[in-house]
């Protein structure tokens, strides 16, 4: 899941504090015409502060393959479904979850790109919004660049709410004759080597730094988080093929978010095609000063549209870390 803006307003992508699309998965990353797919998105409302409830809201306006090949290529489809400037919330399909069906025709006329492999392909983007408020469409203007949002978030007093209330994202589908990609799957949370129980969760240290201390040693605590998953989920890559002529495996790269604390790197690279995992996949969670309990998100990702995620508790503590032996 990508959000659809040219500006980033999460300075630490880990840290969720706002109201948030972490990612948004797919029983079938690859697709092919006439078949049903179903899409999932991981959301958390992290505000503080929440005049109304985070609801989440999908576009179901078919866009495959649009002139420009562009995710904002599909705007003007949006644009042309929608009204501007009225409550759009009972048009859109509510919930977290929702399907879509490729159209039979989505390869008709489409060939090979050069470089690509024998088979045609195209995307089928589907577009998504997380809002503290009500959606409206946005006029479009001379001075919106053409991959800016045309949705917003808007308040009772009809104003658009800033960034921490809402955000609007996409996913994409690939579309093929017949190729398939395997979704890989995390089979377990490893907190300093060890596994977790998800329904526990870590249990680590405050941080018991000065902020200045804080700013000259890098982080507080020393605290790594990994997670485990099979070998067999990095499948080749048909597309990704070497000087030698060699095949290369999927990449897989986690992100990790917190609603407590942070992750010094968030996005940590796992599978390298050719080279394999690295020696040492810990993220580095840095944990608050205070006590306090939150929620972790460790999201995998292969680089040909697979997700899966697992969710914890974690909790941090005033004393000796308890997933220590």
């Amino acid at each position: 899941m990508v959000a659809a803006c040219n500006n980033d307003p999460f300075p630490n992508k880990s840290e969720v504090k706002q109201v948030r699309i972490l990612a948004v998965r797919s029983d079938l990353p690859y697709a092919r015409p006439g078949e049903t797919v179903s899409l999932e998105a991981l959301v958390d409302d992290g505000r503080m502060d929440k005049p109304e409830p985070m609801r989440v809201h999908w576009f179901k306006v078919p866009c495959v393959d649009p002139p420009g090949g562009q995710y904002f290529d599909c705007y003007p489809y949006l644009e042309a479904a929608y009204p501007a400037g009225v409550d759009l919330s009972p048009m859109l399909e509510e919930g977290t979850a929702t399907s879509i069906t490729i159209p039979n025709d989505a390869l008709d006329g489409v060939v090979p790109e050069p470089g690509r492999g024998s088979e045609p392909a195209v995307t089928s983007w589907t577009f998504l919004i997380a809002c503290g408020g009500h959606v409206e469409r946005k006029p479009r203007v001379a001075s919106l660049a053409p991959n800016q949002a045309p949705f917003g978030c808007f308040g009772a007093d009809g104003k658009e709410l800033s960034a921490d209330h809402g955000v609007f994202g996409f996913t994409r589908v690939t579309v093929t004759p017949t190729r398939r990609n395997k979704v890989p799957q995390i089979t377990r949370l490893v907190h300093r080597g060890r596994h977790v129980d998800l329904a526990r969760g870590p249990v680590v240290e405050r941080c018991d730094k000065t902020v200045l201390e804080d700013f000259f040693d890098w982080n507080c605590i020393w605290n790594g988080m990994d997670i485990n998953f099979d070998e067999s989920d990095a499948e080749e890559d048909p597309d990704n093929v070497d000087a030698n002529g060699r095949v290369g495996k999927e990449t897989l790269y986690v992100d990790w978010y917190v609603t407590l604390g942070r992750f010094i790197q968030p996005r940590i690279v796992v599978r390298d095609p050719f080279a394999g995992g690295p020696e040492i996949s810990n993220a580095l969670y840095e944990p608050t000063r205070a006590p306090g309990k939150g929620i972790l998100w460790a999201v995998l990702h292969d680089n040909r549209g697979g997700v899966s995620w697992i969710q914890s508790p974690i909790e941090v503590v005033d004393g000796p870390d308890r997933d220590l032996p």
